[in-house]
C-alpha cells in the first residue's frame, strides 16, 4: 500500500510541474527590446535564403490580454521596415489569434496544438498550426514558438498536402538587445 501512496504522490507532484503557462506567462515572456535575424526562404527561388537583421520591441497589454509585436526589418540601404503584430493567446479555448495590430480581421486564428515550459526558468514552448495559403496555393502553416529569458525564436513551416513533409518558411531568432549608454 505503501508504495501506491508514493506513485500517486509523485505522479500529482509531476501533473503540478506539468501545468501548462498561462497566456499571461506566455505575453509576458515577449515582453522587452529584442535584436536578432530573419531568415527566410526566397518566393522566386526557394534554394535561396535572405537572412535580414531585425528587431522585436514587444509590449504587453496593461491587462496582459495581448501583446503587440514590433518588428522592424533592415533591408538594405535606406530601406527600413516596420510591421505591427497582435498575439493573443486563449488558454481556454486552445487558440491564438495573430497578426495585424491595426485590423483585427485581418488577424489569423491559429489552434495551439502545444503549450509547455514557463516553470523556474524552461523557455515556454508554443506549438500553432492553421490552414492558409502559402505562395498563392493552399497550405497547412505550422508555427513553433519558444520564448525564454535569452531568447526568442519563431520557426514556420508549411505543407501543402496532408502527410508531406513540411517546408522551412522562415524563422525569427532574437537574443536581448543590449542598452547603448
Amino acid at each position: 500500500m505503501h508504495r501506491i501512496a508514493v506513485l500517486l504522490a509523485a505522479v500529482s507532484t509531476l501533473g503540478a510541474i506539468a501545468a501548462p503557462p498561462t497566456a499571461r506567462q506566455v505575453h509576458a515572456g515577449f515582453a522587452g527590446h529584442w535584436t536578432g535575424t530573419l531568415r527566410y526562404r526566397d518566393y522566386q527561388d526557394s534554394s535561396r535564403f535572405v537572412t535580414l537583421p531585425t528587431q522585436l520591441d514587444a509590449t504587453v497589454a496593461p491587462d496582459s490580454s495581448f501583446v503587440t509585436l514590433d518588428f522592424t526589418y533592415d533591408d538594405g540601404p535606406g530601406k527600413t521596415v516596420r510591421d505591427r503584430d497582435q498575439l493573443d493567446l486563449d488558454v481556454a479555448r486552445r487558440t491564438v489569434r495573430w497578426g495585424s495590430a491595426e485590423k483585427a480581421d485581418a488577424r489569423s486564428r491559429y489552434d495551439v496544438t502545444s503549450l509547455e515550459g514557463g516553470a523556474a526558468g524552461q523557455p515556454i514552448r508554443l506549438g500553432l498550426e492553421r490552414d492558409g495559403q502559402d505562395d498563392n496555393r493552399p497550405a497547412r502553416m505550422r508555427e513553433s514558438v519558444t520564448i525564454g529569458p535569452s531568447e526568442i525564436r519563431i520557426l514556420k513551416e508549411v505543407r501543402f498536402a496532408p502527410g508531406a513533409q513540411w517546408i522551412f518558411r522562415h524563422e525569427y531568432r532574437f537574443a536581448p538587445r543590449q542598452s547603448t549608454r
